[in-house]
């Protein structure tokens, strides 16, 4: 199997890209709103993109049908799960936000965001089902559920 190599692109999303075995650079860009971008790269600078072809969530599925996966395609590497309406996501508390050591209902979460939060989980610690009063700790992670802009809106709460 080719060495995928993964970068993290800041508010956008992830690029993954491989060599193929003719030598062909290709590439992904996954946003977080769940677009994607194949790229294919120029065969003598590997840096340069020669062409991008934006793919909705319909076009990437017939894609996927076409090299022959399944529709629903398990990518441990993404959080970020859709079911129809419904986003579920693991969201960091960052430590320079003023949302971190704050309680859920002082932040007022659900109100402000629309988004639930699941579970709050910091290192070996874990709160299923938390209520009002749980301190979001800086660093902790938190299960977020709710459409996905909602979980976009509590990403930046939580964000710096």
């Amino acid at each position: 199997m080719a060495d995928i190599e993964e970068t993290e692109l800041p508010g956008v999303g992830v690029r993954r890209e491989f060599t193929t075995r003719a030598g062909m650079r290709l590439g992904v860009i996954q946003t977080r709103s769940g677009r994607r971008d194949l790229l294919l790269y120029d065969a003598e600078d590997v840096d340069a993109v020669r062409s991008v072809v934006p793919l909705d969530e319909h076009d990437s599925d017939v894609l996927v049908d076409l090299l022959g996966g399944d529709r629903i395609v398990n990518d441990a590497a993404s959080t970020l799960l859709r079911l129809d309406d419904l986003a579920i996501d693991w969201v960091a508390v960052d430590p320079a936000s003023p949302s971190a050591g704050r309680t859920i209902g002082d932040l007022t979460v659900r109100t402000s965001t629309g988004a639930s939060i699941a579970a709050v989980m910091d290192g070996d610690d874990a709160v299923p089902g938390p209520g009002p009063e749980v301190v979001l700790p800086a660093g902790a992670t938190v299960v977020a559920v709710g459409t996905l802009d909602a979980v976009e809106r509590l990403r930046a709460l939580l964000g710096a």
